[in-house]
């Protein structure tokens, strides 16, 4: 049995579980969230291989939402911040966990697929940022992410048929989200939160 064979097998077998796979496959992602297992960029595009591209980006991107705000929880209940103030104040690096600095760590890191998702999420629960404010700067940089790995994933055969079209969906997106970076004034758009 070769290679695509057997992941159409497993794919197939997996689907055949219905509801229950997304739910485990759901409950990795919010697992992840805490403890980095699998990267986020073969799991989403896993989530939309099984699921199709709208199923698998809405179980991708929530359950990770979930995690995170999991996640932030669990290691604010554990006093992360606390702990990290006091060893961090001999070396002078708390001033530099700002909010802005937290925010843009949070948007920039969940674009970048070798570094997992619990790592933006422990330097959040680290700093002094509201909930609020990471759970929406979590939700905002993790759909690029989620619409992209999903995308390949539901696209894995049009890719191996036709890898030229799909090529150029990463570069829209990048480029569409460098323009809004680039018109978005993230000084003036925290502003109204302060």
């Amino acid at each position: 049995m070769e290679l695509l064979d057997q992941i159409i097998y497993y794919s197939q077998y997996i689907r055949d579980f219905g509801y229950a796979a997304m739910l485990i496959i759901s409950i990795m992602i919010i697992m992840q969230c805490h403890v980095p297992m699998i990267p986020f960029a073969i799991v989403a595009g896993v989530c939309g291989y099984l699921f199709g591209f709208q199923q698998g980006i809405i179980i991708a991107w929530g359950s990770v939402v979930i995690g995170s705000f999991i996640a932030f929880n669990v290691f604010r209940f554990f006093k992360l911040d606390e702990f990290t103030n006091k060893i961090l104040s001999r070396y002078e690096i708390l001033p530099r966990l700002n909010d802005k600095f937290v925010i843009g760590f949070i948007v920039i890191v969940h674009n970048i697929p070798a570094i997992p998702i619990a790592i933006p999420n422990i330097v959040a629960a680290m700093s002094k940022i509201s909930l609020s404010r990471f759970i929406s700067f979590t939700a905002a940089g993790l759909l690029v992410p989620c619409v992209l790995f999903a995308g390949f994933g539901a696209g894995v055969d049009a890719f191996l048929a036709n890898p030229g079209i799909l090529n150029l969906i990463p570069i829209v997106v990048i480029i569409g989200f460098l323009i809004l970076i680039k018109f978005i004034n993230l000084d003036k758009a925290l502003s109204k939160y302060e």
